[in-house]
């Protein structure tokens, strides 16, 4: 029998600080690499483009 997932642990102090910052880093001038991930994601997966 498979064990039970367990939650992620809540990021706190400089972690939180740190992860903010890469997701605004990342929200402002997404890297070409996730550009292209999330292209092909929506061509395989939902056909749209």
């Amino acid at each position: 029998m498979a064990k039970p997932i367990r939650a992620t642990p809540t990021l706190k102090g400089i972690d939180a600080v740190n992860f903010i910052k890469e997701v605004l880093k990342e929200e402002k001038s997404p890297s070409k690499a996730r550009i292209n991930l999330i292209k092909e994601a929506t061509k395989i997966k939902f056909n749209f483009c």
